[in-house]
């Protein structure tokens, strides 16, 4: 997903400061990017920052890769509370998707309109054909949150439940990263030929992205803002 040098930095300049609260109404005029400073939630995206948690991890996650990310952060929740005794509560993890990732945050709607499936060679384990469906946020284990078992070591328990809904179950926050919206809204309408523009598609895709995930200008400000304000420990997945 490539964007150009221009777009991304006014991007980010621009997401900046709509994080920090400052108008610039000169930029957005000028600015070549899709994106309002209404398009993102500063109010949820700063209570991420001001979170009073024991523990807040922060991982950064570039491939649409679920099973990967779900145990990973499995293995954050049950060593931070079995091995160094940290309550539940008082955890506080945070996905950022973004490049490839991002294609994670957004429905069944999105992922069929937009082919994701085909563009990114995953295949639907159900059909064994180019997904057509956010084939990794749905729970297979437990669909109405209903866990057959509270141990951890349990197969039947939320701890080997690798979809997306059961890590929101957990408190796992999901970020949404603008530019690569941007990005592969640009390519999908080259792709698959769409007579909609890029910033049509792009709007498109935004409102379309899984309930409770927050959208944020560039994920590369974002992290560094919620390392430094927000106390966050990085991981790179």
């Amino acid at each position: 997903m490539q964007v150009s040098r221009r777009s991304f930095m006014s991007t980010a300049a621009l997401g900046t400061a709509a994080l920090a609260g400052i108008s610039t109404p000169a930029q957005a005029e000028n600015s070549e990017v899709f994106f309002a400073r209404g398009d993102w939630n500063t109010a949820s995206f700063n209570k991420l920052l001001r979170a009073r948690k024991t523990m807040k991890q922060l991982f950064d996650v570039t491939a649409p890769d679920g099973e990967s990310l779900a145990l990973h952060i499995h293995n954050a929740f049950s060593g931070l509370e079995r091995g160094f005794g940290i309550p539940a509560e008082k955890i506080m993890i945070v996905a950022a998707l973004r490049a490839g990732a991002n294609v994670m945050n957004f429905d069944d709607y999105a992922w069929k309109r937009y082919q994701i499936g085909a563009a990114f060679k995953i295949n639907d384990p159900a059909t064994g054909k180019p997904a057509e469906r956010n084939i990794f946020y749905a729970s297979s284990k437990a669909p109405e949150g209903n866990y057959a078992s509270d141990d951890p070591n349990d197969r039947r328990s939320i701890s080997w439940d690798d979809s997306i809904q059961a890590l929101q179950r957990r408190g796992v926050q999901l970020l949404s990263c603008h530019v690569a919206t941007e990005g592969f809204a640009e390519g999908t309408v080259n792709r698959l030929h769409l007579k909609e523009s890029a910033e049509s598609v792009a709007r498109d895709l935004l409102q379309h992205m899984l309930p409770g995930v927050i959208a944020v200008p560039s994920m590369v400000s974002a992290i560094p803002v919620l390392e430094k304000q927000g106390g966050f420990a990085y991981l790179r997945l």
